[in-house]
């Protein structure tokens, strides 16, 4: 038997019902849409940026063209410095690098270990004395010491560098700064003097690539998310204080070692203490190391680019901007991603899509840039044409979704986490309203 309903019985939809239906099409519709602009907006202005970067490079690269030789009133006597904890797998490499510099000038070199116990002790030790016995060797001095005193106040690595400032020779001019995980060019240093040389900058750097051995997931990741890092740290004026240089008289006269009693790093510090002094700080793209290193775990990532943004956060003047970026492309993505998991748009799924193929193109130009700079060095860099284009562009596409979830939790921890571990110590954020803020304090001992 075939029930029949009666009209009105539950087959037709009251118009109340159907307008509120349609409405709430309607606003889906409109969400996807909003959303799916948003993407393509965010894009374009990535593009931008990421041609304003391109041009800048290539315009600093014709600039140095024009310069002289040699600095006016001769190379300064320099010194570098290089703080230490932990024997980085990279250290031997970044201490051969720094031997074989090819510098006209006279300079030294000055290691600060963490403690005569560390690991990078032994390490420092048997290098140096292997390179000056070889002759390899290119400073006039190499002197290594233990960090002597732990401040509760500060970074280790902060307190290591107070201590070489305050045992620099007399007649040393100007001050570099590198970490053990970068390999510079041999004539880094050169680079160095005559950037820092230039009339009105007081400090220069250039930044790292990372070009991971291994080609770990965490390493890729880790490749990716410097790729935009790069990207913004030159338009805002970011320092690197892993290739970093310094005028001698803005470690005397200014206020940067007062405020490194308290910072968690030295190079996002630096830029109001340049400006109290008259000097500028400029990015120079022949000072990108490159790094190889692919040890980092993937559960330490987010932490570790947390920490990278945490330093804008307490002591950079363009931290708005870097919170912009960080948290409007975080949101934006997280939405997307919700919104096609709630219900279907195929408008927004194209949006998305078109997005991160756009990302990847943008880090395919990144990377060219980059390592066209490295090449002009002499690095041994692996040039975009070393490996198929499809391989490389893969990999970009394939480690943007982990890179984006790995970004937007990270600067959610650089916003929020009121502590943070760097090499085995663990420290509470001061911020700017703390007794002592912005910058840090150590919690306990450190492992």
């Amino acid at each position: 038997m075939t029930l029949t309903p009666a009209p009105g019985w539950g087959l037709a939809v009251p118009p109340a019902v159907s307008i509120g239906l349609a409405a709430d099409g309607d606003l889906s519709s409109l969400l996807a849409l909003v959303l799916a602009g948003a993407l393509l907006l965010t894009l374009g202005l990535q593009t931008l940026l990421t041609g304003w970067f391109a041009l800048r490079v290539r315009g600093l690269g014709q600039q140095r063209q024009r310069w002289p030789g040699e600095p006016a009133g001769g190379w300064p006597v320099a010194e570098v410095v290089l703080c230490l904890r932990g024997a980085d797998p990279s250290l031997a490499g970044a201490l051969a690098a720094l031997a074989h510099q090819t510098y006209p000038g006279p300079w030294r070199l000055q290691l600060v270990v963490d403690s005569l116990a560390d690991p990078a002790w032994a390490v420092a030790e048997a290098n140096l004395a292997a390179l000056e016995a070889s002759g390899q060797a290119s400073w006039q001095a190499a002197v290594l010491r233990p960090l002597e005193r732990r401040p509760q106040r500060g970074s280790l690595k902060s307190a290591s560098l107070r201590q070489a400032f305050a045992h620099l020779h007399p007649a040393t001019a100007l001050v570099a700064l590198v970490d053990a995980d970068a390999i510079v060019s041999p004539q880094w240093l050169t680079d160095l003097a005559r950037a820092c040389s230039q009339p009105g900058i007081g400090a220069v750097s250039g930044n790292r690539w990372y070009q991971p051995q291994g080609g770990s997931l965490a390493g890729r990741v880790r490749a990716s998310w410097n790729g935009g890092a790069l990207v913004l740290m030159t338009l805002l004026g970011i320092p690197w204080g892993g290739s970093l240089a310094v005028r001698r008289q803005v470690i005397d006269a200014g206020t940067w070692s007062e405020r490194l009693k308290t910072s968690l790093c030295e190079d996002t510090s630096l830029i109001e203490p340049l400006r109290q002094l008259g000097w500028r700080y400029a990015f120079r793209p022949e000072l990108i190391a490159l790094d190889e290193d692919d040890s980092i775990a993937l559960a330490d990532l987010a932490p570790w680019i947390g920490r990278q943004l945490l330093t804008a956060r307490l002591h950079h003047p363009a931290w708005p901007l870097v919170a912009l970026h960080g948290g409007g492309s975080a949101l934006l993505l997280t939405a997307s991603a919700a919104w096609l998991l709630l219900g279907r748009s195929s408008l927004l799924a194209t949006a998305l899509g078109l997005y991160e193929l756009g990302c990847m193109g943008l880090l395919l130009w990144i990377e060219a840039t980059a390592l066209l700079a490295l090449a002009k060095t002499g690095s041994q860099a692996i040039l975009p044409k070393a490996a198929p284009f499809w391989r490389r562009a893969w990999d970009w596409l394939a480690n943007l979704p982990m890179t984006q979830l790995t970004y937007a939790l990270a600067f959610w921890q650089a916003c929020w986490d009121r502590r943070v571990g760097w090499r085995g110590v663990s420290y509470r954020v001061l911020g700017r309203r703390d007794p002592g803020g912005p910058g840090v304090e150590a919690l306990g001992r450190d492992e």
